[in-house]
């Protein structure tokens, strides 16, 4: 007798489940991002090392970021200034940060003008310093953001839990 003799049930007409499978797969995966980008509102910068805080409190909407780090300032990731420079001018105001700042600041006007918001209450930037930046630089940044006509002025930093 041969093996082959045997009869062995039909697999006709069963469940596939391989297509099930790889639909579970994608919406695993994408509640994982969804979970993820609820998570942070912006991303910090690779050279930084955020001040840790106990606050709560989360800004609504990111529209204009400013990353100090120990060599660049930059804005939306274009270096405006080199730090050393900051540090060593006298003037409270970054020259170079001024007109970049202006010239956003006139675009998010005009961009709530059109959304029928009130212009001068739009408009909103995110300071990313690194944790251990001298306070004088910091004051001079935020000093031209307010000065170019921003006056809500978050801080990145890194939430702790306050237990």
């Amino acid at each position: 007798m041969s093996r082959r003799g045997r009869d062995l049930p039909s697999v006709g007409g069963g469940l596939n489940i391989t297509s099930m499978m790889d639909m579970f797969t994608i919406v695993l995966v994408f509640l994982f991002k969804q979970v993820d980008s609820e998570g942070n509102l912006l991303t910090s910068a690779d050279n930084l090392v955020l001040p840790l805080s106990t606050s709560l409190k989360t800004p609504k909407e990111v529209n204009l970021s400013v990353v100090v780090d120990a060599e660049h300032v930059l804005i939306d990731n274009e270096k405006i200034e080199e730090t050393e420079v900051v540090t060593k001018q006298d003037s409270l105001l970054v020259g170079k940060m001024v007109p970049v700042l202006e010239e956003k600041r006139e675009i998010e006007k005009k961009a709530a003008l059109a959304k029928g918001e009130d212009a001068e209450e739009a408009g909103s930037i995110i300071v990313q310093l690194d944790k251990n930046m001298a306070y004088d630089v910091m004051y001079k940044v935020m000093a031209t953001c307010g000065w170019s006509g921003y006056t809500n002025i978050s801080f990145a930093v890194i939430m702790i839990n306050a237990e």
